[in-house]
C-alpha cells in the first residue's frame, strides 16, 4: 500500500464518487479526524490528522486531505476545498475554518458557508455572546410589555429566538438558538467579514441522567441543574469550554431562518458519529499502527464504507455496520454488483 501514489489514488478515489453522487448542491461536512495508532514513537512528534468530507444527506465520504506533520488544520481546508466543486453547496467546518481567507474562497467558488465562532476568535466571540444576551434579555422584555423601550429596534424586526428540547441516549439535551439577519450586530468583526449576511448564537445544556438505586430517574430539572454548577464552579459556566453548558456562535453568508441555522449546526456533527465513530468502531482505525501506508489504507476504509452505504440504502434495512459487513461479505451477489459493476448515480 505504501509503494502507491497518495495523490493517483486520491484523485482515482474522487473520480469513483464523483460519478456516483456530484458534490455540488450539497451540505458538505468537513472536519478532521486523528490517526492516533500511526503516531510516531518520538518524543515531540505530532498525531498524523487527515480531514474528511461527507455529504449530509448520504453521508458518503467525498474526499480526504492527509495533514501534513508541518501543516495544521486552518492551512489544509483552503487546499481541500481546491480539490472540490462546492458550487450551489453550503459547507460547514467547526470553528478552525472560520477566518476571512476561508470565507472568501468558499463564496468564490460559488459555495455558502456555515462556520462556528468559538474561543480561538476571542474578540469575536466575545462580542456576539455580549450582543445576542442583550438581544435576548431586549426581545423578552418586549414581549412581556410592548411599550417598554427597544434598545435594538431595528435589529429585533430581525431577530429570532427560539429553544429545542430532547433526550438524547443517556442525557438531557436544551438547545436555545438566536439568529439575527443584520449582521451589522457586530460592528467591529462585519469591517472583515463582509460576506456574513446571518449571525447566530447556540447555547446547549446537557443534563446527564441519574438514577437513583431502584433504577428511577432523578435528573435535576434545568434550572437545580445550573445553579448547582453555578455554586461549584461559578457563574461563567456558559463560555464554551464545558461540554455539558457551551455556548457557540454561527456566521453565514446564507439568509438562514432560525430552524434552518438550527439543522445545518445540528447535521455538522454527523460526521462525528456517521463516519469517524464507524471508521475506529467498526474499522478499527485508530488501532492500526500503519506509518508509511496510513493515507492510502485510510482511503480503502472510506471505499469500503461508501460502498456499504451505497448498497444498504438500496439493498437491505439499516442494521449496524457490523452487520451489515457481515450481510454483504456472505453475498457473492452484493460484492458483484458493487465492486465489478457501476453503481448507479444517486443524484
Amino acid at each position: 500500500m505504501s509503494s502507491i501514489d497518495e495523490e493517483l489514488f486520491l484523485y482515482a478515489f474522487m473520480e469513483w464518487i464523483g460519478e456516483i453522487l456530484d458534490s455540488r448542491g450539497l451540505h458538505l461536512i468537513i472536519d478532521g479526524k486523528a490517526l492516533r495508532g500511526a503516531t510516531s514513537k518520538v518524543r515531540g512528534e505530532r498525531t498524523p490528522m487527515i480531514m474528511n468530507v461527507i455529504d449530509a444527506q448520504t453521508k458518503l465520504v467525498l474526499c480526504q486531505y492527509p495533514i501534513d506533520c508541518k501543516e495544521n488544520e486552518c492551512a489544509a481546508i483552503p487546499k481541500l476545498l481546491k480539490l472540490l466543486n462546492i458550487r450551489g453547496s453550503t459547507v460547514t467546518i467547526d470553528a478552525i475554518g472560520t477566518n476571512t481567507g476561508i470565507m472568501e474562497q468558499i463564496v468564490q467558488a460559488g459555495g455558502h458557508y456555515v462556520l462556528t465562532v468559538k474561543r480561538n476568535n476571542p474578540e469575536t466571540y466575545e462580542d456576539l455572546v455580549r450582543t445576542f444576551q442583550e438581544l435576548g434579555k431586549t426581545y423578552e422584555d418586549s414581549q412581556a410589555d410592548g411599550s417598554c423601550k427597544k434598545r435594538y429596534q431595528e435589529l429585533l424586526a430581525k431577530y429570532e429566538q427560539d429553544d429545542h428540547y430532547e433526550k438524547n441516549r443517556e442525557r438531557h439535551e436544551h438547545r436555545y438558538y438566536q439568529v439575527c439577519h443584520d449582521p451589522t450586530v457586530l460592528e467591529r468583526t462585519m469591517r472583515d467579514w463582509g460576506s456574513v449576511k446571518t449571525v447566530g448564537c447556540v447555547r446547549q445544556i446537557r443534563i446527564p441522567v441519574r438514577r437513583n438505586e431502584k433504577g428511577e430517574e432523578t435528573t435535576p430539572d434545568e434550572k437545580t441543574f445550573l445553579q448547582n454548577r453555578e455554586k461549584t464552579i461559578g457563574a461563567d459556566a456558559d463560555d464554551g469550554r464545558s461540554a455539558k453548558v457551551q455556548m457557540v456562535g454561527v456566521v453565514s453568508d446564507r439568509e438562514l431562518s432560525l430552524d434552518e441555522m438550527a439543522k445545518i449546526k445540528r447535521q455538522h456533527w454527523m460526521i462525528e458519529n456517521s463516519l469517524h465513530h464507524v471508521l475506529d468502531d467498526t474499522f478499527r482505525e485508530d488501532r492500526s499502527p500503519a506509518k508509511r501506508s496510513r493515507n492510502n489504507l485510510a482511503l480503502i476504509r472510506k471505499i469500503s464504507y461508501n460502498v456499504l452505504r451505497i448498497a444498504f440504502k438500496e439493498e437491505i434495512s439499516p442494521g449496524v455496520m457490523t452487520e451489515r459487513m457481515d450481510i454483504f461479505a456472505d453475498s457473492p451477489d452484493l460484492i458483484t454488483k458493487y465492486f465489478f459493476s457501476p453503481i448507479l448515480s444517486l443524484n
